[in-house]
């Protein structure tokens, strides 16, 4: 029979202070001081001599690709010479980052290294990702239950993000698709469904796309190469996203001096002009000649196929993730084009997907400031992510929405559920730019300036600026609109930006 549970050692592994400021919360707990709880970094725990008395809450990052942080990283060469007067009782709660391979690698082999030692988990393993807040109230409600003596509790918990990537992406369904825009290049609604895939995401998250190459591209570049080999073998390579290195061996074996003119660095603008829109074919057809090019040469300095990202439309669902897309669709040299990603997310009724955690774009922790959210076109799906968490979660804080497109009555996006959340208070305004539906053109910035006390009031109350679209033109705009604002307001000259930038109020989501 198990000894009562007498003492709770806490301790920490943490690199950039998150493990620690959670060990350090969950030492004062309530429900945890008639256990005397003692907080110590791991490299410190055996001189606590834990016994079979006691409860071990260890809470840790990996560092890099799973290793443990510098606090934590003697414990693993400890454990197997620490003689523990019985078994060792303990919970791991893990933090990571799932863009690594060995995601919560430290974590996972503190676990394995307990249990070799005779060790028993009365928790579940937590496997957090870098939204790890939702997965900490869990844990420490069945933390509680377990000193409750709820055995249960512990073992029926599952929290643990699957760490998705390039190498292991998860296969998403479509479950809708739906025009957002009554005029061409339209915005979809794009609905995929997650069942079954333990992800966790958050509004304000990152999804990848993992697309796969046109046939029709594949196929001419077959015919161009004179090898059908390449259709399967180009498959999954980059073939619209060439890289400064690629172009250079191009112009080496095409023997290109047009191409090699390009590369210069005094003609940047005009290479980017001449790669807007094009792929392999366009630069092989224009630099390199009839058999110059071996597909065995280009699968040496093809890279793989990359990702595309998209802003994530929606609140943490674990069934659903949304997004707002717009279709890319056009010709060049008489042969038609399409978007890579959106003309994959727009085709196949299933697309390779994993996520990633932008803490940068999540709702500020102060459940009270204010915010300033600004979007254009489909900058607004991640504008429409926090809208809904914030209905989600029963927030009410002061939000200002502008939002600009072309014309009112076709591409007001997410008109409907953006006046729903005016009228139920979940926007405290709602402003709009369409540029094409007066005789001058009317921008955000326009918005702005034409509501410059509104927006100064918020400013000065704290408010946080998400600032999501194209990145052209956008985020100068809005900056030299809003430093206007702040001169009518008597702020000094340029000094509202660095001061967003520096407490944390600036959110910047540019494409």
């Amino acid at each position: 029979m198990n000894k009562p549970i007498e003492r709770v050692l806490i301790a920490y592994g943490s690199e950039s202070g998150n493990a620690r400021a959670l060990a350090e919360y969950l030492g004062g707990a309530t429900f945890l001081q008639p256990f005397a709880p003692q907080v110590t970094e791991l490299n410190q725990l055996l001189q606590a001599e834990p016994n079979e008395g006691d409860l071990l809450l260890l809470l840790t990052s990996s560092f890099g690709d799973g290793e443990p942080p510098a606090n934590a990283d003697r414990l693993l060469e400890q454990l197997p010479h620490y003689a523990a007067p019985g078994s060792l009782r303990y919970a791991i709660f893990g933090l990571g980052d799932t863009a690594y391979p060995q995601f919560c690698g430290f974590s996972k082999a503190l676990d394995a290294a307990l249990a070799a030692q005779g060790g028993q988990a009365l928790i579940n393993r937590v496997d957090a990702d870098a939204g790890y807040q939702d997965f900490f109230r869990q844990w420490l409600a069945v933390v509680e239950k377990v000193l409750q003596g709820d055995a249960e509790a512990g073992q029926a918990l599952r929290l643990q993000v699957t760490p998705y990537g390039e190498q292991n992406a998860f296969t998403a369904r479509v479950l809708e698709r739906s025009h957002l825009s009554g005029s061409a290049p339209h915005a979809w609604h794009i609905r995929l469904d997650i069942r079954g895939s333990g992800i966790r995401y958050r509004a304000g998250d990152t999804l990848w796309v993992l697309p796969e190459n046109d046939p029709t591209l594949l196929a001419g570049l077959a015919a161009g190469l004179g090898d059908e080999q390449a259709i399967t073998q180009l498959r999954d390579k980059e073939l619209r996203q060439l890289s400064k290195g690629v172009l250079r061996e191009l112009a080496k074996l095409g023997g290109s001096e047009a191409l090699k003119v390009l590369l210069k660095s005094s003609q940047r603008k005009a290479l980017e002009a001449y790669l807007w829109g094009a792929d392999l074919l366009d630069v092989l057809q224009d630099h390199c000649p009839p058999g110059s090019v071996s597909l065995a040469q280009l699968l040496e300095i093809l890279s793989p196929c990359l990702p595309r990202a998209y802003s994530i439309a929606s609140a943490g669902d674990e069934q659903t993730l949304d997004l707002c897309v717009r279709e890319v669709s056009y010709a060049r040299d008489g042969r038609p084009r399409q978007g890579m990603a959106t003309g994959w997310l727009l085709a196949q009724d299933a697309v390779k997907i994993f996520v990633r955690s932008n803490p940068a774009c999540w709702l500020p922790e102060d459940a009270d400031a204010p915010l300033l959210l600004v979007g254009t076109g489909t900058g607004i799906a991640p504008l429409i992510g926090l809208t809904r968490e914030m209905t989600a979660s029963g927030q009410q804080r002061e939000t200002c929405l502008i939002f600009g497109d072309k014309q009112r009555e076709v591409d007001f996006l997410y008109r409907q559920e953006l006046e729903a959340h005016l009228a139920d208070g979940v926007l405290s305004s709602l402003l709009t730019a369409f540029s094409r539906d007066g005789d001058s053109k009317y921008y955000v910035q326009h918005a702005i300036a034409d509501h410059a006390d509104q927006i100064a009031g918020l400013l000065q109350r704290g408010a946080h600026l998400y600032l999501c679209g194209n990145r052209h033109h956008l985020e100068s705009a809005v900056r030299a609109a809003l430093d206007a604002v702040a001169r009518e307001a008597g702020w000094p000259e340029g000094e509202l930006w660095p001061q967003l930038l520096g407490q944390g109020r600036l959110h910047l989501e540019l494409y």
